[in-house]
């Protein structure tokens, strides 16, 4: 069979094509960059990654907590937070919770590079964490103070701010 021109380039471009694709599929995550707080990932906010001594941590994967990028609507007594944010179900994830009060405590932390809590200059604005202190009491945080208390379950409403992990 003879080969022309043309028949040649087809065959080159296939196999540069082909050769584009292997160095794509062979790429490690190690090529790409970092992540950073605040940075949008994983259907929300990166809120936290891990640190050397952090349980899960991975010196060749980054890994951490990304939180929903704005809080469920409404206040909730606690056992209702707990549900609305098992249930969420946003950006082609489902693996949402409400998060343990140190992680609510991270969100504290790095609120301003989140973004998206509620604010009120005069009053102290609660969130649930999923941390129960008894069958009673649960913990939350206020987040104009930033100071973490429990207070009962069922006569308390606060605000909800799912997270994930990743």
């Amino acid at each position: 069979m003879k080969m022309t021109i043309q028949n040649r380039l087809h065959r080159n471009c296939a196999n540069i094509l082909f050769a584009s694709l292997c160095i794509a599929m062979t790429s490690t995550s190690a090529d790409a960059a970092p992540l950073a707080v605040g940075g949008s990932f994983g259907g929300g906010k990166i809120a936290y990654i891990l640190k050397p001594g952090d349980k899960g941590y991975d010196s060749k994967v980054q890994h951490g907590l990304v939180a929903d990028t704005a809080d469920l609507s409404g206040v909730y007594d606690w056992p209702d937070a707990l549900a609305a944010a098992e249930r969420l179900k946003k950006n082609g994830y489902s693996d949402w919770y409400l998060p343990d009060r140190n992680e609510l405590d991270k969100l504290y932390a790095k609120k301003s590079a989140i973004g998206g809590f509620a604010k009120n200059p005069k009053k102290e604005i609660f969130y649930w964490s999923s941390s129960e202190k008894d069958p009673d009491y649960s913990w939350g945080q206020g987040f104009k103070t930033g100071k973490q208390y429990t207070t009962d379950k069922m006569s308390k409403t606060g605000h909800v701010r799912a997270v994930r992990p990743f």
